[in-house]
């Protein structure tokens, strides 16, 4: 089974889709169009833009964390709340992706109406935006049957290995994220109250393909018959097996060959909504340092939903997307709670927290299943119906100088987790950092970031806080890929938050 994920192929999207009316323009229009408020979707890590200090009082910092920042009461740290709203992109590593899927999705047809294989294709205009794919010279000359049976081979295992690159890297992903924390009181029964909201989105066309199976002695049987046909006759469609159609034009010689399976696109998209109040307070004094400890629980409210098209009878653009818009979301309440530890001395701490303590699930809406034969489809897409935010151990530690001003910090995810669209993730982070009491002297951090499981992809991360309450932030890779003729950064991140006091 070949199985694909086209994650939010943002390049090209309604305009191309009504175009050229092709499988990876459609899948960037359905992806951009699924959307609603802000999108998130693991591209960064948000610590990653975020001093120590800051992740303390944010909603994605460790839970124990916040009473060690305010019993602190660092000149430079601002111990109200937390504002921050972001945007990033990511490619997969697969140069002119876009071309390659053009490609692939052009076998799925057989010739349209009206289409005698005479001439090559006509480019597509506003008018006629179905572009027709090409009726190829491969038996101008009658070559022999083995010949024959060579060239059908080819295309078949070229088709294959097509698909098996786009599984592995052919993807493009999009994120919008907020989110927002508020100390609500500085000594609640002896600890620090943190309230933290955000708003989650992710939407993602997966591709899940049907493998092709390729019987060579009934494809050879088949192509004997091609001496057979006279100028006159029509055009033939001749079954070289396991769904695949040659279809040949005796007048000119000239072929065509499409898939008929099973496979499909699937679009899933989410909205959660997390509000959190976390509890953190002091535990242990000692000589050498000071423990404090941190509970997060958390209020989630999730909304799923899905909409499947085999790919063979993608044909009306506006009419799916008009699907995909009107799905219905199954909204799902959930409950869960985060656990944290911190040692802090006067020049290092430790930290580690766990998440989703209890890991619960939500189920995708159900569809019709009765339109697929194909068991390995039908288990493909048992295993994208449910969703599991799973449990996940961060451990951090930093080191600085007397009054803090600099400081180096390193984060690592223990283990890899899922998102709602089966994208895993587990950051390690590390940090430099410069923090200025005075509100004219900016504050400055630099880092880099890389995705240990999924993307693989490594980060630079630069950053400033303007007058104490305005931080800035950008991240980039180093790698690039080369989409409809453009060389882009392979991922990019712009994160914008304002902490302030009251």
């Amino acid at each position: 089974m070949l199985f694909f994920s086209l994650k939010l192929l943002i390049q090209r999207p309604l305009k191309l889709a009504l175009k050229h009316n092709n499988l990876a323009a459609l899948i960037a229009f359905i992806s951009l169009s699924a959307w609603s408020h802000v999108v998130w979707a693991d591209i960064q890590p948000r610590s990653a833009s975020l001093s120590y200090s800051q992740k303390s009082l944010s909603n994605a910092g460790n839970p124990a964390a916040a009473a060690l920042i305010v019993a602190r009461k660092d000149p430079h740290v601002m111990t109200g709340g937390l504002f921050e709203l972001g945007g990033g992109v990511e490619y997969g590593n697969l140069d002119e992706l876009f071309a390659k899927m053009d490609e692939l999705s052009l076998l799925f047809n057989p010739p349209s109406e009206g289409d005698d294989g005479i001439g090559d294709e006509l480019p597509p205009t506003p008018e006629n935006p179905v572009r027709n794919y090409q009726w190829e010279d491969l038996f101008t000359e009658y070559p022999e049957l083995e010949e024959r049976l060579d060239i059908v081979k080819t295309k078949v295992v070229t088709t294959a290995s097509l698909l098996a690159l786009i599984a592995a890297e052919g993807y493009g992903k999009a994120e919008l994220s907020s989110d927002a924390s508020f100390i609500l009181h500085e000594d609640f029964l002896g600890g620090t109250l943190l309230f933290g909201m955000a708003y989650k989105g992710n939407s993602k066309a997966v591709g899940i393909f049907e493998e092709i199976t390729f019987d060579s002695d009934f494809a050879r049987a088949q192509l004997k018959t091609i001496p057979d046909f006279d100028e006159n006759d029509p055009i033939q469609e001749l079954d070289l097996s396991g769904g695949i159609s040659l279809f040949y034009d005796p007048s000119n010689n000239k072929v065509k060959m499409s898939i008929d399976n099973d496979s499909l696109l699937l679009i899933k998209a989410t909205k959660i909504a997390q509000f959190s109040l976390s509890y953190s307070r002091h535990a242990i004094h000692h000589d050498a340092g000071d423990l404090y400890w941190g509970i997060k629980p958390t209020f989630y409210r999730v909304g799923l939903t899905n909409v499947s098209t085999r790919i063979g009878q993608v044909t009306d653009t506006e009419d799916l997307f008009d699907d995909i818009k009107n799905a219905d979301y199954i909204y799902e309440n959930g409950f869960d709670v985060d656990l944290g530890l911190v040692w802090a001395a006067d020049n290092y701490q430790l930290g580690a927290s766990l998440n989703s303590l209890f890991e619960h699930s939500y189920k995708f809406p159900d569809f019709d299943r009765e339109k697929f034969t194909s068991l390995r489809i039908l288990t493909q897409l048992n295993q994208n119906s449910v969703y599991t935010m799973e449990r996940q151990l961060k451990l951090e530690a930093g080191i600085f100088t007397d009054q803090r001003h600099w400081s180096l910090n390193v984060e690592l995810d223990a283990n890899p987790v899922e998102d709602p669209m089966y994208d895993e993730s587990q950051w390690f982070t590390l940090t430099g950092d410069y923090a200025a009491d005075s509100w004219w002297l900016p504050s400055a951090r630099l880092g880099v970031s890389r995705n240990l499981a999924g993307s693989k992809l490594t980060y630079l991360n630069a950053g400033v806080t303007v007058m104490k309450f305005i931080n800035l932030d950008v991240a980039t890779t180093l790698d690039t890929v080369t989409l409809d003729g453009s060389k882009l950064l392979r991922g990019a991140n712009i994160r914008l938050g304002v902490q302030f006091d009251y």
